[in-house]
């Protein structure tokens, strides 16, 4: 089963949230995570402090849910603001209109 970690901050000035995307480009590749796909970050389109981290994984959701490197994650960027931790599993898709 496919999965994803969301790690989203809210952080507390601008400056804190400039230091997190600054932080998130200086993270190295983790060591041979079983089943990782990619590491995302994504900025919210309105509300310029919020930021996501999207964690993409393949197999099955561990049995606490939330990953080690997740939980990493989430510790590390809780020194730039508020931290909301959550593990989402594939439920459905809709296929592309074909043309």
């Amino acid at each position: 089963m496919d999965w994803i970690e969301l790690i989203q901050l809210r952080s507390y000035t601008r400056s804190d949230r400039d230091a997190a995307v600054a932080a998130f480009h200086q993270l190295g590749s983790p060591d041979r995570e079983t089943g990782l796909m990619d590491i995302t970050m994504f900025r919210d389109f309105t509300l310029k402090n919020d930021i996501c981290i999207f964690i993409t994984w393949k197999g099955e959701v561990p049995e606490k849910g939330k990953s080690p490197l997740g939980l990493q994650l989430a510790a590390t960027f809780s020194e730039f603001g508020q931290i909301y931790h959550s593990v989402w599993t594939y439920d459905a898709r809709l296929m592309p209109i074909q043309k």
